[in-house]
């Protein structure tokens, strides 16, 4: 096996047996190069003729390359390699993923004789590792749900192993093939543990999209933006008599205060915890009907608000917190069970932990 790589394509070279999900050649093939090839974004082309033109450049048939494409630069690439196998990733998402935003190709060279169904077993593997690293590094879909991948990814899995002709004629290569490669086998786990790293650090690469991004960032990723809560903060702000002063001087300063108090992991945390709680049980329906309709016996919101609160501005902020959520202003009229909550706690106690 040999890897090519450029700044138009990534090539793995070798004969491999292939099964994939590929756009070009995909299914159960031969193959002499696997190709991933960058295209622009809004590549509208036709993708049968870019491969077409990419085999004839390389004195290769048309049915000896199997091809996928991608708008993320080579250069971001991740290749990784653990005992029997390499996994060869691209990956790049939008800031708010759509079923059509976003690319994840992923490449499996596997040194190993795997059965078709093995091959099929390594795609399955391969997609629960890469969902799981979505997962890892909290990535939602525009619509809320936790984002799984889209529409155009694309799994390869390529081996050495033999066609069902050749293997009629060679007993050796039957006694050594791998019937099975889920997770449960050793081949398995090494594919999971390759594809789930290896997606993870394509999309650091690509986006600079870390675990670790603080949590304004990922309140950004949802929709709910510094500027909004700032604007939200001041709709109800009444100065003392006497102390009127430059509005955009507040504003400023109540900006580098939720800064400030968003960076205390204590604070990240309890958002975290109300974000939690919106996406995964009460939107899932798990507190049934009285999730839905932020009934009164459910006060888990408000606790975890009056905490933001109380844990920034103290006691005064409670009073605070409750003028804020009875009144529900700005961005707050818009949020769900436990976030309008969450936002209005931290709005409340940096309000009053700047201003006394």
């Amino acid at each position: 096996m040999e890897i090519e790589k450029t700044q138009e394509y990534i090539a793995v070279h070798g004969d491999f047996t292939v099964l994939s999900s590929a756009v070009y050649n995909g299914g159960f093939v031969r193959a002499k190069m696997i190709l991933n090839v960058n295209v622009s974004q809004d590549f509208s082309g036709d993708a049968f003729e870019l491969f077409d033109s990419l085999a004839e450049r390389k004195g290769l048939k048309r049915g000896e390359i199997v091809g996928m494409m991608t708008a993320v630069s080579m250069d971001n690439a991740r290749i990784i390699e653990k005992e029997d196998v390499t996994a060869i990733i691209t990956a790049g998402i939008s800031k708010s993923p759509s079923p059509s935003s976003s690319t994840v190709n992923i490449i499996l060279v596997i040194q190993k004789n795997l059965s078709q169904s093995a091959m099929a077993n390594a795609i399955i593997v391969a997609t629960e590792a890469k969902t799981a690293a979505f997962s890892d590094l909290d990535v939602h879909a525009e619509n809320g749900d936790l984002f799984t991948g889209d529409t155009t990814d694309s799994v390869v899995v390529a081996c050495f192993g033999k066609t069902l002709l050749e293997k009629a004629f060679t007993e050796k290569s039957i006694a050594e093939e791998e019937l099975f490669a889920g997770k449960a086998t050793r081949i398995g786990r090494i594919i999971y543990d390759v594809v789930r790293e290896g997606v993870k650090d394509a999309l650091f690469y690509h986006h600079q999209l870390g675990m670790d991004r603080p949590i304004l960032t990922r309140l950004e990723e949802r929709g709910i933006y510094l500027e909004d809560m700032v604007s939200t903060a001041l709709e109800l702000y009444v100065p003392v008599e006497g102390e009127e002063g430059d509005r955009e001087e507040l504003k400023r300063r109540l900006e580098e205060r939720i800064k400030k108090e968003c960076s205390d992991v204590n604070v990240a945390l309890l958002l975290a915890a109300a974000l939690h709680a919106e996406e995964r049980e009460i939107r899932k329906g798990r507190a049934g009907e009285a999730g839905e309709a932020d009934a009164a016996c459910i006060v888990a919101d408000e606790l975890i608000g009056i905490d933001i609160a109380e844990y920034i501005g103290g006691k005064k902020a409670l009073f605070n917190f409750f003028y804020y959520d009875t009144r529900k202003p700005g961005i707050l009229g818009r949020l769900g069970v436990f976030m309008d909550d969450a936002i209005g706690g931290l709005i409340a106690g940096c309000m009053t932990k700047m201003l006394g």
